[in-house]
């Protein structure tokens, strides 16, 4: 289940045809796909409106949202369901956080209005009780501090990233980062008490907490770190120790919870659960019924935007061409690195024409972007990742002034770092790379 904001990147696109809405579309394809049980509506879904998540939910796919109304006060979407997994009954309720901009017929109305009869009504078909929400973190606190029937609430807070499982009142609440760049399991141990335990000797929810910290601290540093640096194997030693440790004493407090009949122990009276995010990293395996989705995708929208390509002159960069004339031995140099051949990778693979890869394969600075409608535009000179890239341009004002407008020398690692991301680049290391690419002085 997720609990939206994936289908768009920002608040509201244009009318008509776009690459955003190809992607949106092809994004609904796959969770249909995935069979996915439910999604809740949140503000950045309907960035194009209503009409495209209406139409994919008459074709069945499990939109939720008790708090999006129409003209006449019904719910344009399901408010709620029940999915029966195994012998659990689990309720799932979808809430719409704060829309960015008002809708033609369209009324959100206030969840403390009708969350109380809906959950009251849920709650007894069910087993365990989740809500899907993207509202502030504050209003998702509230509603676990008021509801105590609520188990578990999957937010969608688009710039607050992973987060730990943390208990509210009787509610876990936790989310995976935006769009895409993790997927969360969350393993629960159900018990029909419907409590996440505490002990009386120990804070279970506390050591859970903690193991959920220690073990999201070791992912973060296998991501980044160097395996093979002394420093780092001793401290991820330390916090195996430190993980393990935990782990025991949340037996132990869990062993003490349990009912004693007979001299027998009896299972545990409580829920108990254990997460893991997983990046989702270029290499992953990939199923083929999503790789045809995504090929077909990617297709369309080379082929929509090749037609609306023009050639863009009232550019300020200057082109690596321009560079040479007073830097030939750095320019050949250039020549030979992979960011000459950057735009070319996008074209044996039939996107040089996808808005969203091609910002990281061409011309462009950190503090004169090309613009988004600019990026189909570019000349062939302008079709790389090239010296202003590195060296901050655009290029144009030093060529014409180069004492009054100063390149920078030295690369910086945040500069490279905006394009060589987890997610595009897995094995990234600044220090590393950088001496592949650094122009000779002379």
């Amino acid at each position: 289940m997720d609990s939206g904001n994936l289908l768009f990147k920002q608040a509201r696109i244009a009318e008509g045809p776009s690459q955003e809405r190809l992607t949106a579309e092809g994004i609904i394809k796959i969770y249909t796909s995935m069979k996915v049980d439910a999604v809740a509506v949140a503000p950045m879904d309907l960035a194009a409106g209503t009409e495209l998540l209406l139409a994919s939910q008459k074709q069945g796919f499990p939109w939720l949202s008790a708090n999006l109304l129409d003209s006449k006060d019904q719910p344009l979407f399901e408010p709620a369901r029940i999915k029966k997994i195994g012998a659990v009954k689990v309720g799932i309720i979808g809430l719409t956080g704060p829309l960015k901009a008002p809708l033609s017929g369209v009324r959100q109305a206030d969840w403390r209005t009708l969350l109380p009869d809906l959950i009251k009504k849920t709650a007894r078909q069910c087993d365990i009780l989740i809500l899907l929400s993207s509202l502030p973190p504050a209003e998702n606190q509230e509603i676990a501090r008021e509801f105590s029937a609520l188990h578990l609430i999957l937010a969608a807070v688009l710039d607050s990233g992973n987060m730990i499982p943390t208990q509210v009142n009787k509610s876990l609440i936790t989310q995976t980062d935006r769009q895409g760049k993790y997927q969360g399991v969350l393993t629960i141990d159900w018990h029909k008490n419907g409590k996440w335990g505490t002990s009386t000797n120990e804070d279970l929810s506390a050591l859970r907490n903690r193991l959920a910290a220690l073990n999201w601290q070791l992912q973060r540093m296998q991501q980044q770190a160097d395996p093979q640096q002394q420093e780092y194997l001793a401290k991820v030693k330390m916090i195996e120790m430190d993980r393990d440790s935990v782990a025991r004493q949340i037996k132990t407090a869990e062993f003490k919870e349990m009912d004693t009949t007979n001299g027998k122990k009896s299972s545990p009276a409580i829920s108990s659960f254990s997460f893991n995010f997983v990046a989702l990293k270029q290499s992953l395996p990939e199923a083929p019924e999503i790789r045809a989705i995504l090929t077909g995708i990617k297709q369309q929208i080379h082929d929509m935007n090749r037609k609306v390509s023009r050639k863009e002159e009232n550019l300020p960069f200057l082109g690596h061409d321009g560079c040479a004339s007073c830097h030939p031995v750095q320019t050949a140099f250039w020549r030979g690195t992979s960011h000459s051949r950057a735009w070319e990778t996008l074209q044996k693979v039939n996107q040089a024409f996808n808005l969203e890869c091609l910002p990281c394969h061409v011309i462009s600075s950190s503090e004169t972007p090309v613009q988004r409608d600019q990026l189909l535009s570019l000349p062939k000179s302008l079709q790389t990742v090239g010296c202003e890239n590195c060296h901050v341009g655009p290029g144009k004002a030093h060529a014409a002034n180069p004492e009054q407008f100063h390149m920078r020398k030295q690369m910086e690692e945040r500069i490279c770092l905006s394009c060589h991301t987890p997610q595009h680049d897995n094995n990234f290391n600044y220090q590393e790379k950088v001496k592949r690419i650094a122009c000779p002085a002379k």
